[in-house]
């Protein structure tokens, strides 16, 4: 069986609802004899009759009825398709984005709804992932963007700042100042170990010469800020994901002024950014934060 072509499947669908090669002609502006023959090697690729000839009449066979009802949607998927870019003032895509905590759940939660207002052509599928997850997922060609920690050197990214994160040291309210964590007792709750907020804090501590009991990772705002309110250690967190007022109770919140503020990217593979990734980047620095 030979491949079928579009063509051919707008012919025999055009003859089916016109109910002549003549009328089906004309809607498709060609001579009648370029219908029958598409018609003609619709059939042989097939090896069907969709048709029932009687005197110069064409009617639908049983197989032609099963197959117009399956060419059908092809036909009007294509036609759709063809349309899908007319409207050149209007930008479509799907941008693939992998972003930080701090990103999906502050500064996109702010901007991204406006922009999805402005242009509804442009659809996203979003991922929460760690700093150095996001630059190899780039780098791979898994997403389109990532707002991440930055600026990353790289010969294949290109990238521009988005926003500032400040830094901040939970403890138990009990203690209202960092002096008097007594750190060789103190357990200090991160995230895993590719994310780069827990190396800016690592680092901060071995310039304070600190060293505490232990390191947990663990995976969960809610879960960390409940060992730290229970007087077990402390934790380093961005200010965004720090719990709502009504649920600091029993923390203290701490802001050195040598840990941050720390920068989040967008960062793009250089090479040929699509059009709606650029608009998106611009939009989102332009918006007052």
């Amino acid at each position: 069986m030979h491949p079928l072509k579009l063509a051919q499947l707008r012919f025999f669908c055009a003859v089916v609802e016109e109910g002549s090669v003549a009328a089906a002609a004309r809607r498709l502006n060609c001579v009648a004899s370029n219908v029958t023959t598409r018609l003609r090697e619709l059939e042989q690729s097939l090896g069907e009759e969709l048709f029932q000839r009687e005197r110069g009449r064409l009617l639908l066979s049983p197989t032609g009825r099963i197959f117009y009802r399956e060419a059908l949607p092809v036909v009007a998927s294509a036609a759709r398709l063809a349309r899908l870019f007319d409207d050149a003032g209007q930008p479509r895509g799907l941008l693939r984005i992998g972003a930080l905590d701090v990103a999906l759940d502050g500064f996109l939660t702010r901007h991204l709804p406006g922009f999805i207002a402005a242009h509804p052509g442009i659809e996203f599928s979003l991922l929460r992932r760690p700093s150095y997850v996001l630059e190899r997922m780039l780098a791979d060609g898994e997403i389109d963007l990532a707002l991440t920690d930055g600026p990353i050197a790289h010969p294949l990214l290109d990238g521009r700042a988005a926003f500032a994160e400040d830094l901040c040291i939970v403890t138990a309210a009990a203690i209202g100042d960092l002096s008097a964590v007594d750190w060789s007792s103190a357990q200090v709750f991160l995230f895993d170990t590719d994310c780069f907020y827990r190396d800016l804090f690592t680092r901060w501590l071995n310039t304070h010469e600190l060293r505490p009991a232990g390191i947990q990772t663990i995976e969960s705002y809610d879960l960390i800020a409940a060992c730290v309110r229970a007087g077990l250690g402390v934790s380093c967190v961005p200010a965004t994901m720090i719990p709502a007022r009504n649920a600091r109770e029993g923390l203290a919140i701490h802001r050195p002024d040598d840990l941050g503020p720390s920068e989040v990217h967008f960062v793009w593979r250089s090479e040929a950014p699509e059009r709606s990734l650029l608009l998106l980047v611009d939009w989102l620095t332009s918006r007052p934060d």
